[in-house]
């Protein structure tokens, strides 16, 4: 089986207390992906990564996942920090701080709008923010490649686990129909599988499913999405208690997918795990780009290759650190993005960068630092214009 929707029917608040004491006592250990805008630089070459799990939480809020892990009530969120390669301070699209369009740039490295002054940057122009009718595809203003296009072409089985109807809009644009032409096929997405529940158990089914199945079938990229956060926020406010404690149960479904990826024989040592997320949160919600809360992200990669430490530091030469500000992609020092997470995914697996893509086109943002003897220096693609971390078409 391709595809599979589940529709749970489910967004009732009174059965939030059955999700709280469902996710409370939900605690693993996990390992996810992440990425970031690029700048033409020597890269160094990640070791050993067949698998990439590429995790988005949909409307984390760092301070609160943080204040979690200094409480120690996150130890898989904390195991992120304390073994892999991370930063709590990365940048959503600079436009748009909603579901949608941010899971669309983290797929096909675009900004949302056309970047003011980089006329020449592909976007994506999807602003849409829920499920679309049978037929509608990204596609409205030509093809958009995606990080399942290259996987896939190459001969790397894909996946995606969602836990939002919304997200028919990427099964519908890559599928059997509407995906480029290749020897592989058009069907960009081997399996896709969405559960669309609500409370109690949000997104408990989509992970449960995604063990089962990837303990069987190894998919070598997948993409993977987390809902609790972002609905809790939206029914109980971002930084109640019932949110933090939502935070706590996603924790849990890490520790899940880091067991997994720890007694599987075929993943063990093999996997790298991307974490970031499509947009934070605060009262009264997350649709404002200008607030902070709301353009913070995470990006947290964990796995073969990969080191310990600070991904600014990582970086300093192609990545600046932006402090509280909100950065424009045309910026001189560009931070990192969660729309750089989906070619950092590709060149983890020692693939190219997508196609058109103008964030991370380079696939320059590194997990390891420079003198890691697991790395190997290499030059980046082909020459390239940048302007800002942001490629501009040839």
């Amino acid at each position: 089986m391709k595809g599979e929707t589940v529709s749970g029917g489910m967004n009732c608040l009174s059965r939030l207390v059955a999700y709280l004491a469902c996710r409370w006592s939900a605690l693993g250990r996990a390992v996810v992906t992440i990425a970031a805008v690029g700048l033409f630089a020597p890269l160094i070459l990640a070791s050993g990564a067949e698998y990439v799990v590429h995790i988005s939480v949909d409307g984390l809020n760092v301070n609160i996942m943080q204040s979690l892990v200094d409480a120690e009530q996150a130890p898989n969120f904390k195991r992120f920090e304390d073994e892999g390669a991370w930063t709590i301070n990365a940048r959503t699209d600079y436009t748009h701080t909603v579901t949608l369009p941010n899971h669309t740039t983290m797929i096909t490295g675009r900004p949302t709008l056309a970047p003011a002054g980089l006329p020449q940057v592909a976007f994506h122009n999807w602003m849409e923010n829920k499920a679309v009718q049978n037929r509608v595809t990204l596609h409205k203003d030509g093809y958009i490649p995606s990080v399942f296009d290259v996987a896939h072409d190459a001969g790397r089985s894909t996946a995606m686990f969602a836990s939002k109807d919304k997200f028919n809009v990427f099964d519908q644009s890559y599928d059997e129909t509407n995906g480029a032409a290749n020897p592989h096929g058009r069907d960009k997405i081997d399996r896709y599988f969405m559960q669309n529940d609500g409370p109690p158990r949000y997104s408990q089914s989509v992970v449960d499913r995604f063990v089962e199945e990837m303990g069987v079938r190894h998919f070598n990229y997948v993409f993977l999405h987390l809902r609790d956060a972002d609905s809790v926020g939206h029914a109980l406010q971002w930084g109640s208690s019932t949110y933090r404690q939502a935070v706590h149960g996603i924790d849990g479904y890490l520790g899940q997918i880091f067991q997994l990826v720890e007694s599987d024989a075929q993943l063990k040592g093999k996997t790298v795990i991307i974490l970031t997320a499509d947009h934070g949160g605060r009262p009264p919600g997350h649709d404002d780009p200008i607030y902070r809360e709301n353009y913070t992200v995470p990006v947290f990669a964990w796995g073969a290759g990969v080191d310990h430490g600070d991904l600014y530091a990582m970086n300093e030469k192609s990545r600046k650190d932006p402090g509280d500000a909100r950065v424009d992609y045309a910026a001189a020092g560009q931070p990192i993005r969660n729309g750089d997470t989906g070619n950092l995914a590709l060149w983890l697996l020692g693939l190219e960068a997508i196609p058109t893509s103008s964030i991370n086109a380079a696939q320059d943002l590194r997990v390891a630092f420079p003198s890691n003897p697991k790395g190997l220096e290499a030059e980046s693609g082909a020459n390239r214009k940048h302007a800002g971390g942001i490629q501009e078409a040839n």
